[in-house]
């Protein structure tokens, strides 16, 4: 896969302020990579939206559909928790680009 086709998507409510952190991060880590990627910003506005696209909370953050942390459940209005930074609401830089670069190869 080359870079190019490397789609980011950040999906957020306006509720849940965190979600502007988590998109300077992925902008840095997009620069600092320099990983050339389709960076999309996305609200979801109603419970309907958020099934649709199996929000996880706000910040979600999908490369290339799949989201950062695996999450497949049904979804959810309300903002999100990562696992892997112990309750922070937005991922660590060091989730962001490890995905960023798995998928850009």
């Amino acid at each position: 896969m080359t870079a190019a086709e490397v789609t980011i998507d950040l999906l957020y409510f306006d509720g849940c302020p965190s979600y502007r952190q988590a998109w300077n991060d992925i902008l840095d880590v997009l620069v600092e990579e320099k990983i050339d990627a389709s960076v999309r910003l996305i609200a979801v506005e109603d419970m309907d939206r958020a099934q649709e696209l199996r929000f996880a909370g706000s910040p979600t953050i999908k490369v290339n559909g799949q989201d950062l942390e695996g999450y497949q459940g049904d979804g959810v209005m309300a903002c999100r928790v990562y696992v892997e930074t112990n309750g922070r609401r937005y991922p660590s830089k060091s989730l962001l680009r490890r995905e960023q670069i798995r998928s850009a190869m």
